[in-house]
């Protein structure tokens, strides 16, 4: 037992340690430092010395003329100016060749800051892009304008999400304008969505000339005349040629193959630190690859993306594979970027920025601090009750619950994700069920002291009979959110990322870590007793009495909650899905978003956000309110606004103003994504519980995950006379909720499973109810733990978080409710059901064989 409790700890310990280490640096670094703490023991720090001290001069002179340089994008220009590679200062594993660009972005990576905070949460970047009406009327004239727009802001969406897990905001502004929003990121990334939004990326092949040497001689002569079915283009040339580019001749109409044939398209790297970028094509495009090839045997084929030629490589023999490769000079950032554009496909139609803003948390600066300490105090209050319960395996369980976080986090880190509201409602849901996990050992460990074992025996059993509890538990919550992550989009996925990684470090913790600290004290002989606290008995409670009477109240609380959605319509919807008016003013002094709400509220504008934003260089801030709901037409919204806030507030001296519609930020395309999402994982849940259990069983649980989200949706519009509105954060709380009765319902279900294989000698309901006795303390203890932190949140969160809160209070209280009074009753009557057709067919058979 020494060994391995040794090294499991070895195990344990240097996860934690590596996953610590993935936190660092929490915030971003100077990128100089960085950079001479990278620089090789053996070369001259002077060299570096001399290379920061021009890009520091480029900057200043930059700011001087108004523009702003990043530290990177200076040295870059600084190591052009004087002509050093950056390489024979700084290594890159396996990239001994690695380009200026790549180095600097090495070190980028590595001054940048770990935890990247979403839209909510620190505010980011907005583009303000358009596209030209005129041009897109000439170009697509069978096409709308909105069909355009919708296009466009799917094809940047995408673009947006497999560039990483950003979680963006887009949503239309006007018919040919639109607002993208991305977290707060540093210049040199902003540069890099520049790129990504406006590029067309209109990709073709083109066949050169057969005779380009000759052209080459002959255009020096002044009777040159071109060819006229092709075209002079420069194409690029690797860093250490001759000459930067290389003059080709290529056929103005491009082959049949092209950009809208991609199927994949991903980096790829050499041994000598060169990127590229590999293509496949789908099957009609490999065909048509492949034709072009044949016919051209022995010629050379451009490869032309937005009006460059990047190669044009000889055709040597016919190319079946449906592959191409677009080589060139890029970073391994450019080569990712270029294969997102690509695999996304092209604009219809060229597009532009034409404004740029720094934004403000989307929650507000007020609601964001307030939440963050009620989060704090919240796990505090989880953290003492547990201690305070289960004594020291409550230290046990704690420990374990802050590795499960630090996993989390540094999970996340790693895979570069954004951490925004929808995110922090997965882990609350992982917390939960960590929590969860161990509170269902613990009560199992019990069980087995009560029937006189001695503590190591309690404890090998405990964990045993919890395990497969857990695991299914687990499992099918983390199918739930593989589906939402491959189906859905925006908060969507970031929210079945967090919870994904969540119950993986769940299952870490709870299964490996707190079973080994425990052999290890049992080892050390330190565990002469262990007291765990019973609040909670309930032993002979007929719970399946009270069908009829849940039945009845669950009816009406369903019928209530949908008479309420119909009624309210779209007015229960937020600004988030039915778009809205943003109106925006200069001002001379910032005052809270809260007071601006407060006052708008108690003048008839009952659905409005209040956020500040600023120019890129910081020459203009404004405020800008954004209004949901219908606006009277006859009304001068914008004079009543200003007259209303400067006479509220003087010292803000609102002045100036303008007044714009904005689209909803969920659009068609967002529903759709959503609706599937849901569906598949419905298909997922149905099909995995009735491997796992029986079909009844897996009935029982949709029914109750139903129940819950159509109830805590009424509930919700219900609250507060009818004034709260459903919004993204209300999505994540239900999505959260979703999770929540899933797991509570799972854990019930397999303790019947459980005693139906034990015990045979007793009638199925009183099996049921013995069940539900077993596992009721267990589901008292995990809502409980849970509703300390939902509680919190709600009391001292504002804002947007208050509603989060108020979702997930009564899903938690619905879900606890539902698991027992819902999902075994619905599971027992399809059970009943089976079992009476069952035995009717049985009795019919034996009646066939009689006669």
């Amino acid at each position: 037992m020494k060994n391995s409790v040794i090294g499991r700890l070895l195990v344990i310990f240097t996860i934690l340690i590596g996953w610590w280490y993935s936190l660092y640096p929490v915030n971003d670094r100077p990128f100089y430092d960085v950079l001479r703490e990278e620089v090789k023991q053996d070369k001259d720090i002077s060299e570096i010395e001399k290379l920061v001290k021009k890009a520091k001069e480029i900057e200043k002179a930059r700011t001087v003329e108004g523009l702003v340089i990043s530290p990177a994008k200076a040295l870059k220009l600084a190591a052009t100016d004087l002509k050093v590679n950056l390489r024979d200062f700084i290594s890159i594993y396996n990239q001994p060749k690695a380009s200026n660009d790549v180095v600097i972005n090495f070190v980028r990576r590595k001054a940048a800051g770990k935890i990247r905070l979403g839209l909510d949460l620190k505010g980011g970047t907005e583009f303000i892009i358009a596209f030209d009406e005129d041009e897109f009327k000439k170009n697509e004239p069978d096409k709308d304008m909105a069909e355009a727009q919708g296009e466009i802001i799917e094809i940047l969406r995408n673009r947006v999400d497999q560039s990483g897990i950003v979680e963006a905001e887009i949503k239309p502004i006007g018919p040919s304008t639109i607002s993208l929003k991305i977290p707060s990121i540093d210049s040199d990334e902003i540069q890099k969505y520049r790129d990504l939004i406006q590029r067309t990326a209109k990709l073709d092949f083109r066949l050169v000339h057969e005779d380009n040497a000759s052209l080459l001689t002959q255009e020096k002569n002044e009777d040159f005349i071109p060819p006229i079915a092709f075209e002079r283009m420069e194409m690029p040339t690797s860093s250490d040629a001759d000459s930067p580019t290389q003059i080709v001749y290529v056929k103005r109409i491009p082959e049949s193959v092209g950009g809208k044939h991609i199927n994949r398209a991903y980096p790829n790297v050499n041994q000598f630190g060169s990127y590229s970028v590999s293509l496949e094509f789908n099957h009609e495009g490999a065909k048509l690859f492949h034709d072009v090839t044949s016919a051209n045997t022995g010629r050379r084929l451009a490869v032309v993306l937005d009006g460059t030629v990047y190669s044009a490589p000889n055709i040597n023999e016919p190319i079946a594979g449906g592959r191409a490769e677009i080589s060139g000079s890029f970073s391994s950032e450019e080569a990712t970027n270029l294969g997102v554009v690509l695999r996304c496909g092209n604009l219809p139609v060229a597009i532009s920025i034409e404004g740029e803003f720094s934004t403000d948390p989307t929650l507000g600066k007020d609601s964001v601090k307030s939440g963050k300490n009620a989060s704090i105090w919240g796990l505090f209050a989880v953290v003492i009750f547990m201690l305070i319960y289960y004594r020291s395996a409550g230290l046990i369980a704690n420990l374990a619950l802050a590795a499960n976080i630090l996993l989390v986090l540094g999970t996340l880190t790693i895979a570069g994700a954004t951490i925004t509201l929808p995110g922090i409602a997965g882990i609350v849901l992982t917390i939960g069920m960590a929590v969860d996990a161990n509170v269902l050992i613990f009560e199992r460990i019990r069980e087995e002291l009560n029937n006189k074992k001695s503590i190591a025996n309690a404890i090998h059993t405990g964990y045993n009979r919890a395990f497969v509890t857990i695991l299914d538990a687990n499992l099918t919550t983390l199918f739930t959110a593989l589906i939402l992550y491959k189906f859905g989009s925006g908060p969507i996925r970031g929210f079945a990322v967090t919870l994904s990684i969540g119950i993986v470090a769940s299952l870490f913790t709870a299964l490996f870590m707190t079973r080994t600290i425990f052999d290890l004290f049992i080892w050390l002989d330190k565990f002469k007793k262990l007291n765990l606290s019973a609040w909670i008995t309930v032993k002979n409670v007929k719970f399946l009495s009270f069908r009829k009477f849940s039945s009845i109240a669950s009816f009406s609380l369903i019928a209530l909650s949908l008479a309420v959605v119909v009624y309210r319509g779209k007015s229960s919807l937020s600004v988030d899905f039915t778009g809205g008016s943003a109106i925006t003013f200069n001002y001379s002094n910032e005052i809270s978003p809260a007071k601006i709400n407060d006052v708008l509220k108690k003048s008839g504008y009952k659905e409005t956000r209040v956020a500040y934003k600023a120019s890129a260089q910081q020459e203009t801030r404004l405020l800008e309110i954004v209004l949901g709901g219908s606006i009277p037409k006859d009304k001068d919204v914008k004079s009543d606004i200003r007259n209303l806030l400067n006479k509220s507030f003087p010292d803000a001296t609102l002045s100036g103003g303008s007044e714009k519609r904005i689209g909803a930020l969920v659009g068609n395309q967002f529903m759709k994504q959503a609706i599937f999402a849901a569906a598949w994982a419905l298909v997922t849940i149905i099909m995995y519980i009735t491997i796992r259990f029986e079909f009844s069983y897996a009935l029982g649980a949709v029914a109750a995950l139903a129940h819950d989200i159509v109830i805590c949706t009424g509930l919700f519009l219900i609250a507060n006379l009818g004034e709260r509105q459903i919004s993204l954060p209300v999505i994540a709380a239900l999505l959260t909720i979703m999770g929540y009765s899933l797991n509570d319902t799972i854990v019930v279900f397999d303790r019947i499973r459980e005693n139906f294989g034990l015990i045979k000698n007793m009638a199925p309901k009183e099996l049921i109810n013995l069940s539900l006795n077993q596992t009721f303390s267990r589901t008292i203890l995990t809502s409980f733990t849970t509703l300390i932190v939902v509680a919190i949140l709600y009391v001292f969160g504002g804002g947007a978080i208050n509603d989060f809160a108020l979702v997930m209070f009564i899903g938690v209280l619905i879900g606890t409710y539902s698991s027992i009074f819902i999902a075994t009753p619905v599971m027992m009557f399809f059970r009943e059901r089976k079992e009476r057709e069952s035995a009717v067919a049985t009795v019919a058979n034996l009646k066939e064989s009689t006669a």
